[in-house]
């Protein structure tokens, strides 16, 4: 049992491994591209690789799976018809890539704010606690209120952020931005809550976010059976 918990252990840490290393060859190479002449085609390779994949993923598990299939062919057929003028204009589906990843978080934890909803960070201390452990102090309902709040603004700040850079800055500073900055800001936020946590609620369990991350995969795959 030891051993099949560590090779599932050791199967997990290798997906985040090679999950990292994707993320971090494709921002280097998206700069190099933004950053370097004449590397329009690699440009839009990176423009399009992210939704290209996510939508291939998304029609091979739909109920009508052959149909999303062509579909889904067809428009990469067209985006490849039309390669040449849209390899002119990459860094808009760099930029709209960018932002609307960021502003789709945004939306993830802020929509959760509404009234009557279980704001996200509280879920994620829930689920921490196992499916039986529903009822928070309200020093902690208070505080994973307030850091979903917290994670909204951040998400929608970057996307601020970065369309101004868009807008008014050279090309080269926004994708230092996109790519080297704003992923690293991340961990600096994941830090400063942690931090912050043990200030606010330090009679509380102080569980890592793997461990969150673990509880809401748990969730999700219970409520899909």
């Amino acid at each position: 049992m030891k051993t099949s918990m560590g090779s599932m252990g050791f199967v997990g840490l290798m997906r985040a491994f090679f999950a990292v290393a994707a993320v971090v060859a494709y921002q280097v190479l998206a700069h190099h591209a933004v950053a370097t002449p004449d590397e329009h085609g690699l440009g839009l390779a990176m423009a399009l690789a992210p939704p290209l994949l996510l939508a291939l993923g998304a029609a091979a598990r739909a109920p009508r799976r052959a149909w999303w299939l062509t579909l889904w062919t067809a428009g990469t057929l067209a985006l490849w018809t039309a390669r040449t003028p849209l390899a002119q204009h990459f860094e808009w589906g760099l930029y709209l890539e960018h932002a609307s990843f960021n502003l789709g978080m945004a939306l993830l934890f802020g929509r959760t704010l509404a009234a009557g909803r279980m704001p996200l960070c509280t879920q994620f201390a829930s689920m921490i606690r196992g499916a039986h452990a529903k009822r928070l102090s309200p020093a902690v309902v208070r505080y994973t209120r307030h850091i979903t709040l917290a994670w909204t603004v951040f998400f929608g700040a970057i996307a601020a952020v970065s369309t101004l850079l868009f807008a008014f800055a050279p090309i080269v500073d926004w994708s230092t931005f996109a790519n080297y900055l704003a992923l690293p800001l991340v961990g600096v936020m994941f830090v400063a809550e942690h931090a912050v946590r043990r200030f606010v609620v330090p009679e509380e369990p102080q569980a890592r976010m793997m461990d969150a991350i673990r509880a809401y995969r748990a969730t999700n795959a219970s409520q899909m059976q």
